[in-house]
């Protein structure tokens, strides 16, 4: 089983579930300081779309549309 790393673990109980898109695992970190940032975004899609996650970069694009 994937262990998160303690530095994901801290930021989650830093700043929140929002900073994720996969906050149960840890995964598709969208913020700096606990503020969205768009390359971030870009970068998180860039890795929902190598890994075949489409709801992830559907939600990324939802996000992108509002923020970006």
């Amino acid at each position: 089983m994937w262990k998160a790393p303690r530095n994901r673990t801290l930021y989650l109980k830093r700043y929140g579930s929002k900073c994720f898109l996969d906050p149960r695992r840890l995964k598709y970190p969208i913020c700096t300081r606990g503020k969205m940032n768009c390359k971030a975004l870009n970068a998180a899609r860039y890795y929902a779309d190598l890994n075949h996650q489409r709801a992830i970069s559907r939600k990324i694009k939802k996000i992108k549309k509002k923020k970006c």
